[in-house]
């Protein structure tokens, strides 16, 4: 992946800022009204061992797009363990109940299309944030696009069980309410509490987050940052001064 497919600066500098606050206001409105009372209903019925299985259900039924998109990025050794985790899991781990995949050093590699559309050299584009769906950039927009429609569980399930509308929006329902009450459980709700600005703070890690996915956890050392750094650091000269025995140079 090149340094400028990977870079997010077109997406920080966030030109779209007021059609994205005015968006990200009203997904904060159907939050407040649906998902989290939804959320907490839901952490308050199910326990918290059963909660973590159904996260295990999801994240394995997620491995065969991680795989596909390694493939489709060139990282064939990365796919070959992703397919090791999801066999582990879904037979050792009865179906992905039980995430024994990264107890046996097989941690799971998320890969999606926007990360692909990365690889194959599209720029981010603008920060944007989506109706419902919430943070994102263009480039990850379409990628969201490509996860949805071109999903290999998603097809191995329709020509298995040829599912109902109503199946498949209970299971899409209760994917979202899960991932809800997660961001609960991990602090996310005292985090945007204490923010002075919202906004501000989700566009930051979510961007952060991106590129830190893009370079698969291991980011460059921020150009800027590191300016500052030297800068801030003292110059010590190299240039010793001259010797009383001998004449300084003319």
């Amino acid at each position: 992946m090149t340094p400028h497919a990977a870079s997010i600066e077109t997406a920080e500098a966030d030109r779209w800022e007021g059609t994205n606050r005015r968006i990200y206001q009203f997904n904060k409105n159907i939050d407040r009204a649906v998902l989290k009372p939804l959320a907490n209903g839901y952490r308050t019925v199910v326990p918290t061992a059963a909660r973590h299985g159904i996260t295990n259900v999801y994240s394995n039924y997620g491995e065969p797009a991680n795989l596909m998109n390694s493939v489709l990025q060139g990282k064939i050794s990365q796919a070959f363990r992703t397919l090791d985790r999801f066999l582990i899991n879904s037979t050792l781990g009865v179906g992905g109940l039980a995430d024994n995949a990264t107890d046996l050093g097989r941690p799971q590699e998320k890969e999606d299309f926007g990360q692909t559309f990365a690889a194959w050299g599209f720029d981010s584009g603008p920060y944007v944030v989506l109706p419902v769906f919430g943070p994102s950039t263009l480039r990850d927009s379409f990628g969201l696009a490509a996860d949805i429609v071109i999903d290999p569980a998603d097809f191995a399930r329709n020509a298995a069980f040829s599912p109902s509308i109503y199946w498949r929006i209970g299971q899409l329902a209760t994917r979202i309410v899960n991932f809800r009450a997660r961001l609960t459980d991990q602090g996310g709700d005292a985090l945007l509490a204490d923010s002075l600005d919202e906004y501000a703070l989700v566009r930051s890690v979510y961007l952060q987050s991106r590129r830190s996915a893009l370079y698969d956890g291991n980011p460059p050392e921020d150009p800027e940052e590191q300016l500052e750094e030297d800068v801030a650091e003292p110059a010590t000269s190299t240039v010793q001064p001259p010797s009383p025995e001998a004449p300084a140079p003319q």
